[in-house]
């Protein structure tokens, strides 16, 4: 059987396991008693405490103010606030109190005071402060908004000092209401489906705010509340307007560059005039029809062209007029052969054609064809320009195994049949 315990058991043992400060003091401010468990927070045995002015115990910047809180007591009969003492080995400890004065006949007057230890609280308060305050510095200093909305998307809290945006402009609000409907509806829908799924969407958006088109990088996760219940919807969106930027100025850039490398590369290995390919463009060709030729066992003729007479229109028309002609029969030669075939410019008024052909008669056709069509007339306004050609004809492997013996070859052949002509 339980023994029964006299109320004041009950309250020496209260007194005694309290994590509160219990005591009593004079007017004087001398201590009287004072519970064990403060004493051992602060360092000291009860005995060393007694009869101890509490100023000793108090951080010097309070030892001024104490003075005050006795004048308080003995004026309001009560008296409560902050007031940091110092353990014995010099660590400073918070106490909230809230002392009484209790006045009984017959005896002096006694304060009953009860003190409750913060220190860890404030101190958690004091870092969560200075955390706030970093978050908040990095937020001013960043291109970043962060929101939180409740589970019918209306803003409970916003925070983007750099746009300039009050809070009044957003809290209790939907972004349909402060965005409108179409731009508003889209960030509705990303933050809809995070509420129906519990899954964060990440997106990027362009927004109207102050008149002025951002770009964001936006990530909305769930919010939750007590019980894991969820609240709302909490929005990270970060301005990328100026990154945008910069990726669609590199991507032009590089646009412009390498248009500029592929018109070199294409002037390189075209004639300017014409379009035509020129000599080196040619030489690879040829590699490439040699080595078709190879394989298949057949015949590649190079045909050397001349136009007759050709300088006779610059003489009579002008320049202008001659490059027309060039280019009039650059087309005209390009679209009377093969796509497998290759017509190059070589030369101011020379040609040369590259073409598959099964044998010699095949080529020579070839080249009765190409004259007629340089000398169709050009019709240059009321004037018609009338131009012959010279056509020599080589074939391989008959008459060379390169194409500097073939090109010599045709142009042999060319200049024999332009002195036939002229004679």
């Amino acid at each position: 059987m339980i023994p029964k315990q006299r109320p004041t058991d009950l309250y020496r043992d209260l007194v005694e396991h309290s994590p509160d400060l219990l005591c009593t003091h004079d007017l004087s401010g001398n201590l009287l008693s004072v519970n064990p468990l403060p004493a051992r927070l602060l360092g000291y045995e009860i005995g060393e405490m007694i009869q101890k002015p509490m100023k000793d115990f108090l951080a010097p910047e309070f030892r001024d103010q104490f003075e005050q809180y006795l004048a308080d007591l003995r004026q309001n009969g009560s008296a409560q606030g902050t007031m940091v003492l110092m353990t014995r080995t010099g660590e400073r400890r918070i106490w909230e109190y809230h002392n009484t004065l209790r006045i009984e006949p017959g005896s002096e007057p006694i304060v009953r005071g009860m003190a409750h230890d913060v220190t860890e609280q404030r101190h958690a308060e004091a870092a969560l402060k200075k955390s706030e305050q970093r978050f908040r510095t990095a937020l001013q200093n960043s291109p970043v908004l962060v929101s939180n909305q409740d589970h019918k998307l209306r803003y409970t809290w916003m925070y983007g000092p750099w746009l300039g945006l009050s809070e009044e402009q957003w809290l209790g609000r939907t972004d349909e209401e402060i965005l409108g409907a179409q731009e508003g509806s889209l960030l509705t829908g990303l933050k809809t489906c995070v509420l129906r799924t519990g899954m964060p969407q990440r997106s990027e958006i362009v927004l109207t705010l102050n008149d002025k088109k951002h770009h964001f990088g936006l990530t909305v996760e769930p919010l939750f509340g007590p019980q894991a219940a969820m609240t709302g919807v909490a929005s990270v969106a970060v301005d990328i307007t100026d990154l945008k930027a910069a990726q669609m100025d590199r991507e032009r850039l590089l646009a412009e560059l390498q248009a500029s490398l592929a018109e070199k590369e294409y002037l390189a290995t075209h004639d300017a005039l014409t379009g035509l390919p020129n000599r080196r463009l040619l030489a690879d060709r040829f590699q490439q029809a040699l080595s078709r030729a190879d394989r298949q066992r057949s015949k590649l003729a190079v045909l050397a062209i001349d136009m007759d007479g050709f300088k006779s229109v610059n003489d009579r028309f002008g320049h202008s007029v001659g490059d027309f002609v060039l280019k009039t029969t650059a087309d005209r030669l390009a679209t009377r052969l093969r796509t497998s075939d290759t017509v190059s410019r070589t030369g101011g008024d020379e040609f040369t054609v590259l073409a598959e052909v099964t044998d010699r008669s095949r080529a020579d056709r070839l080249a009765a064809a190409l004259r007629k069509v340089v000398t169709q007339p050009i019709l240059q306004g009321s004037d018609q320009i009338m131009i012959d050609a010279s056509i020599g004809v080589a074939i391989y492997p008959e008459d060379g195994g390169t194409m500097d013996r073939l090109m010599a070859a045709a142009d042999r052949m060319m200049y024999l049949q332009k002195g036939a002509t002229e004679r």
